[in-house]
């Protein structure tokens, strides 16, 4: 059943946590004799998402955004910390039964055009994470129709290809297969990067909906401090695989206390005009704006 709701507001009900989690890669190292070393690429990560609650997790490349992903979708266990996901530890829950758990995190990639099978048409991209429900086809069907309404895509593009769609069209497939299985968690790995400039504000306004349609939880991952301010009421910024700063989004732009956070800033205001500047800080842009009242 979809969650409806016209205001959302973050409960004090954690859905994702991490305590003190070190995680990485272990790399071959050495010249005659060969060993393994663990490289870690996240270090003593101290994380929570309430339900209801949008988080932005904000990093340059190779500040560990991806392994910290990888970690919350139970695809790499960590060397040391606990992992919570829904209430459970994730990593004390055999392999085998691990996706009964994240299979509540719906989860949109970064590249589209990537993403997409490109042998698979629209209608067989959207029942796979149907395939170990007890629904009925006809329900199936249903939940199909109502995520692409939801993604403002009208279904006679389930018979489409990939190939046959613009790169807005296949992130807006990417977020109604995240969607279609009910979800308690949406978790976004840099929703806008591959979009063109003029397709992003349509994409930021589409979470922002969804968000308050289904009162889940959204966790964005991004490099990109404008969008972060978009679809995030808290943050946590990453650098070099520790968070250096965190707590609500607005206050990290008007006070950040990090020296790496302050560059962060100090670069993306100053990349804007005056009136740009007063409308970003207080959380508003004008092209989201503008976009809005079309």
């Amino acid at each position: 059943m979809w969650r409806a709701g016209s205001t959302v507001t973050a409960s004090s009900k954690p859905v994702i946590e991490l305590k003190n989690v070190t995680a990485g890669y272990y790399t071959a190292e050495g010249f005659k004799t060969l060993k393994k070393v663990f490289k870690p690429a996240i270090t003593k990560i101290d994380l929570k998402v309430n339900d209801g609650e949008r988080l932005a997790i904000i990093g340059e490349s190779g500040s560990g955004k991806t392994t910290l992903l990888r970690v919350i979708l139970g695809l790499l266990p960590p060397l040391r910390g606990d992992v919570v996901v829904l209430g459970e530890q994730i990593y004390r829950v055999p392999a085998r039964l691990r996706w009964r758990i994240t299979r509540q995190i719906g989860y949109v990639p970064q590249d589209p055009a990537k993403s997409l099978n490109p042998r698979l048409r629209v209608a067989e991209v959207m029942a796979e994470p149907l395939a170990r429900t007890d629904l009925s086809e006809k329900e199936k069907a249903e939940r199909i129709r109502d995520a692409l309404r939801i993604v403002q895509l009208h279904e006679s593009i389930l018979d489409y290809y990939p190939s046959q769609l613009s790169g807005g069209m296949m992130q807006r497939v990417l977020i109604a297969r995240a969607i279609v299985h009910d979800p308690e968690i949406l978790l976004l790995d840099e929703p806008t990067s591959a979009l063109d400039v003029s397709i992003q504000a349509q994409i930021i306004n589409l979470l922002c909906s969804i968000h308050e349609k289904l009162e889940l939880a959204m966790v964005t991952v991004t490099h990109d401090l404008p969008v972060a301010q978009y679809l995030a009421d808290q943050a946590v910024i990453l650098y070099r695989g520790t968070i250096v700063e965190k707590g609500p989004m607005e206050e990290i732009i008007a006070h950040p206390r990090s020296e790496h956070a302050r560059l962060l800033v100090t670069s993306y205001l100053s990349g804007l005009n005056g009136l740009d500047r007063i409308n970003r800080a207080e959380g508003v842009s004008a092209g989201i704006k503008r976009e809005t009242q079309r």
